[in-house]
């Protein structure tokens, strides 16, 4: 099937919560481009909300800029192989000029090296005039594919906890929240850049760990796979009810996005 066919639907939200005072998530959804991007912002008054903000604008225009540049006619599998190498080229100069622009505020504002405010990020393009997405993340929050009725993780937590797990679970385990890697708070940051095939009716659910850290992953599989499955807008309400029903100590954001067919 000609990769021109296949289109994205996606549906993003997000919550405060019930703790905080402060929502300090952003979220970018573009189904024309095959873009979504979820930033989940620390810093509190240091400025987590304006960190996350400038991550998925900065990320978004570059992203923009190049996407017309690509794509069109059918392509062979090895301009697709080009294709998205060009691509996750183009995602990690993406990362690195926001990540750039996050720590000059930082150093503007008197902070040194490693404090002031910072975003983790993660998201997904689809390559455009392909039947494959790019997946890049750096920090805790996830993406999760959902396919034939299986959720899996494709992004790996950049955490003290992780790497605790990681490293054989020796001694006591420490928060979960310890995140070793963000954009902004470094002059420099390398995100985990992977590139995945496409199948038609993937769902994939993006989200800040307001939404993972709350609900387990199998609460999460199975009222995505309910049967009728629900529309995307009330499965996002559904998982922001959850996670605020379990307490809502963080801000909680979610992006579900589907790829289909268009009609001829």
């Amino acid at each position: 099937m000609h990769s021109a066919l296949i289109a994205m639907i996606a549906v993003g939200q997000t919550d405060v919560g019930r703790v905080r005072s402060r929502n300090e998530d952003s979220f970018h959804v573009d189904p024309e481009r095959g873009l979504a991007v979820i930033c989940d912002g620390m810093g509190g008054h240091a400025g987590g909300d304006i960190a996350s903000r400038t991550a998925v604008e900065t990320v978004a225009t570059v992203i923009a800029a190049q996407h017309r540049a690509m794509g069109g006619e059918t392509m062979s599998p090895a301009e697709e192989d080009r294709a998205a190498a060009d691509a996750a080229s183009t995602v990690r100069s993406a990362v690195v000029a926001a990540n750039r622009r996050i720590n000059a505020m930082n150093r503007q504002r008197g902070f040194a090296e490693g404090r002031g405010m910072g975003t983790t990020l993660v998201g997904l393009w689809r390559v455009p005039g392909t039947g494959r997405i790019v997946v890049f993340h750096a920090g805790d929050s996830r993406l999760y594919r959902l396919r034939g009725g299986e959720l899996r993780l494709l992004t790996r937590d950049h955490s003290l906890y992780q790497l605790w797990h990681d490293n054989g679970r020796r001694g006591q385990a420490p928060q979960r929240n310890i995140i070793v890697r963000a954009l902004g708070t470094g002059e420099q940051v390398e995100p985990d850049i992977a590139v995945h095939d496409l199948q038609l009716d993937d769902v994939y659910l993006l989200c800040s760990d307001g939404l993972t850290g709350i609900v387990p992953e199998g609460v999460i599989q199975r009222m995505l796979t309910q049967q009728p499955p629900p529309a995307a807008e009330d499965a996002c309400a559904r998982l922001i009810d959850l996670a605020n029903g379990a307490g809502g100590p963080d801000n909680i954001t979610l992006i579900l996005a589907r790829f289909v067919v268009l009609p001829a």
